[in-house]
């Protein structure tokens, strides 16, 4: 069966479709690169997301925007105290050391893959990292989550939909990694609210007041979480760890391209060495 191929062996019977996917993704990279570089160019606007990290955590913290605006600021106050140190550097100064922190993040996670994959797909990511945004460190958590499950407390606090790869130990049972991840996010975030409960209460009630602003309503997001739950538990009961990642894009509130780039997580999930629940259970009973 075509799911139970390696990757070479995939490759080897489907050489055709290999080389058409591997052109369609140097031109998608190309196209990336150069749409976003006239934007830059033409409206001279970069770092739309990284800015509004760096005006909310230098004190200019207001739930007043909705997203899409510039400046909007849409986590928890925790993320803003987290990220303060390095936001009182100038902002220009900031957002180099944001674009490399990401960069190096980017290049770890296609790291597993072969040159001629993981460039192009770095180019292709290319407008994320002049956004800003935290695709790439949740794609990160994603992966490092599943050895260390508090770092899921990064995406706890800031996209609330993207820990749903917490549910992968929910599906293998293993609850005290579960418990040590919120117990994390609830540590840093009962501090963060002890520093500055009225932040945290505007946070919240932000959410609850732009709920149904997500292009489907609310409604539609709460469909695509239990779908994206679905997604989670299936690959915690097969193994299939990359699964994860397609499961995140699903469950975000907000769809378009630079949310793609949580399936650069997909190469090192797919190392995973995971074996079906089922299967341990069976050993452990024969012994």
């Amino acid at each position: 069966m075509v799911w139970a191929m390696s990757k070479e062996e995939f490759a080897t019977t489907f050489p055709v479709f290999m080389k058409g996917a591997l052109f369609l993704t140097w031109l998608l990279g190309a196209f990336m690169v150069g749409h976003k570089t006239w934007l830059v160019v033409s409206t001279g606007w970069y770092g739309w997301d990284a800015h509004a990290y760096w005006l909310a955590a230098r004190g200019d913290l207001s739930y007043s925007r909705p997203g899409g605006e510039i400046d909007a600021y849409l986590y928890s106050p925790a993320f803003a105290t987290v990220i303060r140190p390095i936001a009182l550097l100038d902002w220009q100064i900031f957002f180099v050391f944001w674009v490399i922190l990401q960069a190096s993040v980017l290049v770890w996670l296609l790291m597993p893959l072969k040159m001629r994959w993981s460039v192009p797909l770095f180019l292709a990511s290319v407008p994320e990292l002049i956004n800003g945004n935290i695709f790439i460190l949740l794609a990160a958590c994603a992966v490092l989550g599943l050895t260390r499950p508090r770092v899921y407390c990064i995406a706890l606090l800031t996209k609330i939909t993207a820990a749903v790869g917490l549910l992968w130990f929910a599906g293998r049972r293993q609850w005290a990694q579960l418990i040590k991840s919120l117990s994390m996010a609830a540590i840093v975030a009962f501090t963060s609210y002890l520093l500055s409960p009225g932040e945290w209460q505007t946070w919240l009630r932000f959410l609850l007041g732009h709920r149904d602003e997500t292009p489907d309503g609310f409604a539609g997001l709460v469909i695509r979480c239990l779908v994206a739950t679905a997604v989670v538990l299936f690959g915690a009961r097969t193994g299939w760890a990359w699964l994860i990642a397609p499961a995140m894009v699903i469950a975000s509130p907000i769809f378009d391209l630079p949310v793609l780039t949580l399936l650069t997580a997909i190469p090192r999930l797919s190392m995973f060495p995971f074996t079906d629940i089922a299967s341990k259970n069976e050993k452990g009973a024969s012994r």
